[in-house]
C-alpha cells in the first residue's frame, strides 16, 4: 500500500473492532456518556485477548466467528450482573439504555482532536507501508504474522508476552483488509487519532466540566503535546506502551466518575477494563493506581483545608496509603521475578535533576529547545484551576507525580528508584508519554483562564464569544503552530533516517528479499544475521526465518547456530539445531543495522566462505544461499 486511501477499509475495521464490543459490553453493564465511550476499547481488547486465550486452550482456532460470539457472550455476562447486583437508570428506556444519545459539542471536539492527529502524522510517516526503525518492530511484526499464520492468538505464543496489541490488529486483519505492516502503522493510527482523543475529551470534561469552551478545548489539547502521541509512535518502537497510553485517560475518566457517582455499574465498567488494560501493557495498571492513590491523597487534603475531615483523620489516611504503598512496592519484584528483572533495566545518558525537569515541564525530551507554547499554556492551566476550578486539584497533583517520577528516572542513580520506576522499565520516554495524560487537562483548563485574561481588554469584554474563540485558538497556535516542524521531523526521523546504518530495511532491499523469498520453497526455514534486515522476511512475505527479532538470542538453538554456522561441517550440534528448525537456506548481506552484535552471529558473516553452503542468487545486497553442509 502505497497510498493512505488504500487504507480506508483497514483504518474503519480497526476501529469497529477496538470500540464496538467493549462499548456494548460497558453499555450494558450502565455506564453512560462519552466515558462509555472512551473505556470501550480496553474493553474490547479484554474481550479479545482473553478469549482467544481461551480459545487455543479448547483447540478453537480464533477468527471473526469466535469474536462475534464472545462479545455476546460479554454483553449476556455484563446483562446478567446488572440483573443480579446492579440497577439501570428506570428513566430510560432500553433502547436508549443500550445506544445513548451523543452530545454534539463532544462529537465536533474528538472530531477535532482526529483531524488535528491525522493531519500531524500521516505526512510525518509518509507511506502507509513505511517500517519505523526501531528494533521492536521487527518482534511485534512478527507475532502478529505469527497470530495469523497459525490462528493462535494466545498470550503464550510463541512464549509468554502480553498478547492484547498484538491480538487487536491480527483480529482486524484477518478479513484481507491490508498486510501485517500497513495494517499495524494504521493500528498506531487509530489508537493516536481516534482512542486517544476520546478519552482526552473524556478526562477533560468530567475533570473541568462540560462546558463548550472547555470540551473543544480538550480536543485541541489531544495534539498540544509532542511526547504523546509523537514520540511512542517512534521510538523504541513502544507500540504497546503507546497503546496503553492511549486508553489511560478513558480509564482515568471512568475511574473518577465512578468514584464520585458510586453507581455500580460505572465500577463494573472500570473493572472490565482492568483484563485489557493488563494483557496490553501492565504498566497501565500500576498508573491507574498510581493515579488513584494520588487522587485519594489530594482529596484528603482538600478536604482537611476545607475544614471538612479532622487533620489526625487526614494523617491517619495518608499514613496508611503510605505503609500499602512502601510495602507493596518493596513487595512485588520479590513476588514476580518479571517484575523484577523489568526493574532491573539501566539506560545511559543521566542528567542533573534541573535538566530533566525542563525535558519533562518544558518539552525538551530529543529535543533541541523547550517548547515555551505548550509550557505557557500548562502553567496558566494549572493556575487555572489552583484559582477557579479546585474540584480538579487531584489532576494537577497527578501530573506532578508524573513529572516526579520521571526526574527519579532520568537523574538518579540510587538503586531504590527502580522500585518506583521499575514499571516502566525505568525509562524516561514512556514516563514523559504518562505525564500527558494528566497533562492535557492542564493544557485544556488554560482555555478559560485565558478567556478570562482575554475579556479584562475592553474591545472584548462585551464580545465574549469572541473571546472564547481566540482563547480556544490560542492552544493550537501556541503548540502545533510554534513547533509543527519539531514534532514533524521528530517523527520523521523515526520513519525516514538520515543513516544508511539506522535503517532497518529500505524498500530496495525489501524487493530484494521478496524475490529472494520467491525462490524458497514454502515452509522451509531460513537463516541469516538478523542486522541484515532478514527476520522481516517472515512478517512481510511468510518466509519461515528462524531468528523474528534484533538481536540474536543468548541461549538455545539460536545462539548455537548465529556463533557456529560457518563451522557446521565439525558441529553436529550446529546440524542437530539446523534439522529442528527445518532450515535448508542462508540469507547474507552487506548490509548491516546499527543495533550490532557481531559476537552473537559470528558464524553467519561472510557466507561466502564458508564451507557447507551453496550460492544460489545474488540481488542488491543479499545473497541466498542453499545449506549443504549438514
Amino acid at each position: 500500500m502505497a497510498h493512505w486511501v488504500e487504507t480506508i477499509p483497514a483504518f474503519v475495521v480497526l476501529t469497529v473492532v477496538l470500540l464496538l464490543p467493549g462499548w456494548l459490553v460497558v453499555r450494558a453493564l450502565g455506564t453512560r456518556g462519552l466515558e462509555a465511550l472512551a473505556v470501550s476499547p480496553a474493553v474490547s481488547v479484554g474481550v479479545v485477548a482473553v478469549c482467544a486465550t481461551l480459545a487455543q486452550r479448547v483447540g478453537v482456532r480464533w477468527g471473526l466467528l469466535p469474536l462475534l460470539a464472545s462479545t455476546v457472550v460479554a454483553v449476556g455476562v455484563a446483562l446478567l450482573a446488572m440483573r443480579l447486583v446492579g440497577r439501570h437508570d428506570a428513566g430510560l428506556g432500553p433502547t436508549r439504555r443500550l445506544l445513548g444519545r451523543p452530545r454534539p459539542d463532544a462529537v465536533v471536539a474528538v472530531a477535532i482532536g482526529v483531524l488535528l492527529a491525522l493531519a500531524t502524522i500521516v505526512p510525518a510517516i509518509g507511506r502507509p507501508d513505511e517500517l519505523v526503525d526501531s528494533p521492536d518492530a521487527v518482534y511485534h511484526l512478527n507475532r502478529i504474522r505469527l497470530f495469523l499464520d497459525t490462528g493462535n492468538f494466545s498470550i503464550a505464543n510463541p512464549t509468554f508476552y502480553p498478547n492484547g496489541f498484538h491480538a487487536w490488529i491480527a483480529t482486524s486483519l484477518l478479513p484481507g483488509v491490508a498486510d501485517v505492516l500497513p495494517g499495524t502503522n494504521v493500528a498506531t493510527l487509530v489508537l493516536a487519532a481516534v482512542a486517544w482523543p476520546i478519552g482526552c475529551v473524556a478526562l477533560a470534561r468530567h475533570a473541568l466540566g462540560t462546558s463548550r469552551l472547555v470540551t473543544y478545548a480538550a480536543g485541541l489539547a489531544s495534539a498540544a503535546f509532542i511526547a504523546f502521541p509523537t514520540m511512542l509512535l517512534g521510538w523504541g518502537v513502544l507500540w504497546p506502551n503507546l497503546m496503553a497510553t492511549a486508553l489511560t485517560p478513558g480509564a482515568l475518566a471512568l475511574m473518577l466518575q465512578a468514584a464520585r457517582s458510586r453507581r455500580l455499574g460505572q465500577w463494573l465498567g472500570f473493572a472490565a477494563a482492568m483484563p485489557g488494560l493488563a494483557l496490553i501493557q501492565p504498566n497501565a495498571l500500576v498508573a491507574l493506581v498510581l493515579f488513584a492513590l494520588v487522587w485519594f491523597v489530594a482529596a484528603r487534603v482538600r478536604a482537611g483545608l476545607l475544614g471538612h475531615l479532622a487533620w489526625w483523620r487526614v494523617a491517619r489516611d495518608l499514613g496508611a496509603v503510605a505503609v500499602v504503598g512502601v510495602v507493596g512496592l518493596v513487595a512485588a519484584p520479590l513476588v514476580s521475578a518479571r517484575l523484577a528483572s523489568t526493574q532491573s533495566y539501566e539506560w545511559d545518558g543521566r542528567v542533573p535533576a534541573w535538566t530533566a525537569l525542563v525535558e519533562v515541564v518544558g518539552g525538551r525530551l530529543q529535543i533541541s529547545a523547550v517548547l515555551w507554547g505548550l509550557l505557557v499554556l500548562l502553567v496558566l492551566g494549572t493556575g487555572w484551576i489552583v484559582r477557579r476550578a479546585r474540584a480538579a486539584l487531584p489532576v494537577v497533583a497527578m501530573w506532578v507525580a508524573c513529572v516526579v517520577l520521571y526526574v527519579m528516572a532520568a537523574s538518579s542513580t540510587a538503586a531504590w528508584t527502580s522500585l518506583v520506576t521499575g514499571y516502566w522499565y525505568n525509562d524516561k520516554v514512556r514516563l514523559a508519554s504518562l505525564a500527558a495524560v494528566p497533562g492535557v487537562v492542564l493544557v485544556a483548563a488554560s482555555a478559560p483562564a485565558l478567556r478570562a485574561l482575554l475579556r479584562r481588554i475592553p474591545p472584548l469584554r462585551a464580545r465574549p464569544v469572541v473571546a472564547a474563540a481566540v482563547a480556544v485558538l490560542a492552544i493550537p497556535a501556541l503548540t502545533l503552530g510554534l513547533n509543527g516542524g519539531t514534532r514533524f521531523r521528530v517523527l520523521d526521523g523515526f520513519f525516514h533516517p538520515g543513516e544508511a546504518r539506522k535503517v532497518i530495511l529500505s524498500f530496495e532491499a525489501q524487493d530484494s528479499l521478496r524475490r529472494l523469498a520467491a525462490r524458497i520453497p514454502a515452509g522451509d526455514g531460513v537463516v541469516g544475521r538478523p542486522e541484515n534486515g532478514s527476520p522481516l522476511m517472515f512478517a512481510l512475505f511468510g518466509t519461515n526465518t528462524l531468528y523474528r527479532s534484533i538481536p540474536i538470542p543468548t541461549t538455545g538453538d539460536e545462539i548455537v547456530i548465529g556463533t557456529g554456522f560457518d563451522d557446521m561441517a565439525n558441529r553436529p550440534d550446529v546440524c542437530d539445531a539446523l534439522a529442528r528448525h527445518d532450515v535448508r537456506w542462508a540469507i547474507d548481506s552487506t548490509h548491516v543495522y546499527w543495533l550490532d552484535y557481531p559476537e552473537r552471529s559470528s558464524g553467519l558473516t561472510g557466507l561466502a566462505d564458508v564451507s557447507g553452503v551453496e550460492r544460489v542468487a545474488t540481488d542488491g545486497d543479499y545473497t541466498l544461499y542453499r545449506v549443504t553442509g549438514c
